[in-house]
């Protein structure tokens, strides 16, 4: 007889249940269930955020509990398969989760650990992000007009300093840009400095130049600029 077929009649002989009064335990095929089990790191994120509103109405709304205790254990049954060594919030953490996931956090520590977790918004570090890069493009805006203006150079030295600081703080490949608003900085500031600020055609030119640039190093959205978010939406397109 092949051998699919003896694994035919072995499978049409397994009993679905023992259903009479003796004490054997019941017995249940497990033939349709999959050998090896595949984390949907989808589904993860799904509940995980869902896991979490639940989590922040638990604490700002007067009266209301956390009763998802059945998802908080599937949410560690599923870190635990992903990687068993690790504790759930710390495989939260490398699938870049965690950091969207506050009050979820909380209700998977120990209460002495919770109340040392700081209060922080879902996705606030890259909340934080994109407002630094608003924050460059309406700098980058605001000294472009001002660049033509003569009411308005007396500022220039101090509005291009917040500029560079928006830069310094998005990292990424800003260095090149933050390399020439260097190198004209310092007349920049001597011009605003003096009794009647004024910036000739040549500074106000390369002022338009330069903020321009800002801007559309935004506006290209290079990788860089995703890369704190790419952990989550990697977690999000994998199936």
């Amino acid at each position: 007889m092949p051998l699919w077929l003896h694994a035919h009649h072995a499978a049409a002989a397994v009993p679905v249940a023992v259903t009479d009064n003796s004490n054997c335990a019941a017995v249940r095929p497990c033939l349709d269930r999959p050998l090896l089990y595949h984390l949907n790191r989808r589904d993860l994120v799904t509940l995980a955020l869902s896991l979490d509103a639940a989590a922040e109405r638990a604490e700002k709304v007067k009266g209301a509990t956390f009763e998802q205790q059945e998802g908080l254990h599937k949410v560690e049954a599923l870190c635990r398969l992903h990687n068993p060594g690790n504790k759930p919030m710390d495989t939260l953490a490398q699938l870049g989760i965690l950091d969207f996931v506050p009050f979820l956090a909380r209700q998977l520590s120990a209460a002495k650990q919770a109340e040392q977790l700081p209060s922080q918004v879902p996705g606030g570090a890259y909340l934080n992000y994109i407002s630094l890069l608003n924050q460059a493009v309406m700098m980058s805006t605001q000294l472009y007009n001002d660049a033509t203006n003569p009411a308005h150079h007396k500022y220039a030295a101090h509005q291009v300093a917040l500029l560079y600081q928006s830069l310094n703080m998005l990292q990424g490949e800003t260095k090149p840009i933050r390399r020439l608003i260097e190198a004209q900085f310092d007349d920049i500031k001597a011009l605003t400095e003096s009794p009647k600020p004024y910036l000739d055609p040549e500074i106000s030119s390369w002022l338009q130049g330069i903020t321009w640039v800002c801007r559309e190093e935004v506006t290209v959205c290079p990788g860089y600029i995703h890369r704190r978010l790419s952990p989550l939406l990697k977690a999000c397109q994998e199936q």
